[in-house]
């Protein structure tokens, strides 16, 4: 595996840590992570993944996930606690009987005979191993893709759906594309389906990058798809008559490289769109799927999108596809700057925007 790939974080066996196994009691192990001390597991895995449920229950009690905010409590507060949590991995096997295997530790650290790993990395590992392996099935595919260990890839198919819905009754032909944060490509790969072969894929996430090509190369379309490492269009200088972002829909911090496919600093539309402008053609189209999920659980309160379009005449919205969280029907709408009030549901978005240029090139 290339060495700038992302991976778990490990702690040295040197580490000063306490051990704790099946003859501890819950509250005394608690107490130990909430006084800052690492604790290792040994024995049993069943006993750490019993004590980790524990936890969760007991931080879930203190922080009662009523909404998107309290949730979000919820989850840091577990993060912090858990990440005390730790497995000792000798030879790249995890120390404990009954544990699952874990083949890519080998992998990711060959040369290291002895580590810790945090219990709730080691989930993460497994968990992503089994996507990798299975591999997932989207809507509109004939394959599935097998996205490597750190890389985003969707988990709800509203928008991929319209997406496909969108590229399928698309009148305007293209000749080139670019997949503006790819992921594990799924987007890249309804365009492929539908014809369009010059397309470029770029990503801030190399692990994202390496997983594309890998199932690429599985589908032998390789010499297709340029991949370019960056964010944004980071190290470009062409022009596309197609541009697909799938943007994160909510605002906030991320903490880790998965959560920057979810999260976004309010600066990121400024940003994207003042690069978009050098690197689109006239009467191309920028077609960004998002979601209003944000704005109807209070996190903020304006539409991005969509204010940042009233602002902007260079640009002008042709079509918005709409999906309700969970309904299997499809609504088209023309563009309206309003935003409906006392929303309930979430509502998925495809829009569909022109690029009109300044008045010094139209």
């Amino acid at each position: 595996m290339p060495k700038h790939l992302i991976k778990p974080h490990v702690f040295d066996c040197r580490e000063g840590v306490v051990y704790v196994g099946p003859g501890n009691k819950y509250e005394s192990i608690e107490k130990h992570i909430k006084q800052n001390q690492k604790v290792c597991f040994t024995r049993t895995y069943g006993t750490a993944l019993s004590f980790y449920s524990w936890l969760k229950r007991k931080i879930r009690k203190d922080h009662p996930e009523n909404d998107y905010q309290s949730g979000r409590k919820f989850r840091e507060e577990l993060r912090e606690l858990a990440s005390k949590i730790l497995v000792k991995v000798i030879d790249g096997k995890i120390d404990l009987k009954g544990v699952p295997d874990s083949p890519w530790l080998k992998e990711f650290f060959p040369k290291r005979s002895c580590y810790y790993i945090s219990f709730p990395d080691l989930l993460g590992v497994n968990g992503a191993w089994q996507w990798y392996s299975k591999g997932i099935q989207f809507p509109g595919l004939s394959f599935k893709i097998h996205p490597y260990y750190g890389t985003y890839f969707p988990t709800r198919f509203e928008h991929l759906e319209l997406f496909d819905t969108w590229l399928s009754n698309s009148n305007k032909k293209f000749n080139n594309a670019i997949d503006i944060g790819t992921g594990c490509g799924v987007l890249t790969f309804y365009m492929l389906k539908l014809g369009i072969e010059n397309i470029c894929a770029t990503d801030i996430n190399p692990n994202a990058l390496y997983s594309f090509k890998k199932d690429l190369e599985k589908q032998g379309l390789s010499d297709k798809v340029l991949l370019q490492e960056g964010s944004f269009f980071s190290g470009l200088k062409d022009k596309f008559e197609l541009i697909v972002f799938n943007p994160p829909w909510i605002p906030g911090k991320p903490n880790t490289i998965i959560d920057k496919g979810i999260y976004y600093k309010e600066s990121m539309w400024d940003s994207f769109f003042a690069e978009v402008i050098n690197h689109i053609t006239i009467g191309g189209r920028l077609v960004v799927l998002f979601s209003d999920f944000a704005l109807v659980e209070g996190v903020c309160s304006i539409h991005p999108l969509k204010h940042k379009l009233e602002s902007d005449d260079r640009f002008s919205v042709n079509s918005l596809l709409t999906k309700s969280r969970g309904d299997r029907k499809y609504g088209k709408s023309r563009f309206k700057l309003e935003v409906a009030g006392n929303k309930s549901r979430e509502t998925i978005e495809l829009w569909e925007i022109e690029f009109k240029g300044s008045k010094g090139n139209a």
